[in-house]
């Protein structure tokens, strides 16, 4: 009895640790940092200081907490995106930038950044057919990937994007035609999603800088997060707290051009399940919200410095798992 009985008792083991293997963690962080300089002036105070320690502070964030994916927007230059790709690099991580510049030599402000096991197998970068006067400054747009895990095979697709800036009082919005290219944009995101993901079939993340959230810009937000069966990570651990990636008490935002806006959690991970895997959500919180050491602003008819975060966002930063058993 007992040898007929341990082969089963093999099989049943190897079944419960075959189940266990299929699920792969991923930390995941979504950061406009906010680097944006137009027309001789910082539309985000003190490009240049922060953009000089991007760089080191976004190395001992990796360092510390070894995400595979990062989504980086508003970096705005060449020379920032490098200086940034190359400090991740002594990390392990591969950077892609779409190479597409406006008459102002601004980019598209996306920097993907991907860490092994994590490979990227193709991408692909799309302008916003529909913009504003002032965004179209820059070359904001959806950028596209297909990622694949070296170590055991399996791919989801990974869409990243940074949607028009809107006016709003207490979160609604007050110009319609903002309105109605931040709308059109959500149609083109939730378009080459559907392609990405062949409808569904393939598990998706889509992440970046909305300037959409529960009660900010709602009815865009609300179209793409009623979407098929897509899923907010922040929205899921704190689906009635939403966890803030802007707020009026950050330094950059109390003493910038956008004070009077009112919290909100625009900075997103989507997750969408497919037909050969299943997303689960570990953990969601705002990073990157205290003051960098060295780094302040003089408000506007003052003398005294206020210690400043890195950006006038708060970064996104959420633990989540792709199971692509039974």
């Amino acid at each position: 009895m007992k040898r007929a009985f341990l082969p089963w008792l093999v099989l049943f083991l190897f079944s419960i640790t075959g189940a266990i293997a299929v699920a792969e963690p991923y930390s995941v962080l979504t950061y406009n940092l906010g680097l944006l300089r137009a027309f001789g002036s910082d539309l985000v105070p003190m490009v240049s200081a922060r953009a000089a320690v991007a760089p080191r502070e976004l190395g001992k964030f990796a360092a510390a907490t070894t995400p595979q994916i990062m989504l980086l927007e508003e970096v705005w230059r060449d020379a920032y995106a490098e200086a940034i790709a190359k400090e991740l690099a002594s990390l392990g991580y591969a950077a892609i930038r779409p190479n597409v510049h406006s008459i102002l030599g601004l980019n598209s402000g996306l920097l993907l950044l991907v860490k092994p096991p994590l490979t990227v197998v193709d991408w692909k970068f799309t302008p916003f057919s529909r913009t504003t006067f002032m965004d179209s400054f820059a070359r904001k747009g959806v950028l596209e990937a297909t990622l694949e895990n070296s170590e055991t095979g399996s791919r989801f697709v990974l869409m990243g994007t940074h949607t028009v800036a809107v006016d709003t009082v207490n979160g609604t919005p007050t110009d319609k035609g903002q309105v109605d290219a931040i709308m059109a944009q959500a149609d083109q995101i939730l378009g080459a999603f559907r392609t990405r993901s062949g409808n569904g079939k393939i598990p998706a993340l889509l992440l970046g800088d909305f300037n959409a959230g529960p009660g900010y810009v709602a009815g865009a937000y609300e179209k793409i997060a009623g979407y098929g069966i897509m899923r907010e990570s922040g929205a899921v651990l704190s689906p009635s707290a939403p966890i803030i990636t802007w707020d009026p008490n950050n330094p950059l935002v109390k003493y910038g051009n956008y004070p009077e806006e009112p919290a909100a959690k625009i900075d997103h991970v989507f997750l969408q399940d497919g037909d050969v895997g299943k997303w689960s959500v570990l953990s969601a919180r705002p990073m990157f919200i205290d003051p960098v050491q060295g780094l302040s602003i003089v408000p506007s008819g003052s003398t005294t410095a206020v210690p400043s975060t890195l950006s006038d966002h708060y970064g996104f930063f959420t633990q989540v798992e792709l199971n692509t058993g039974p």
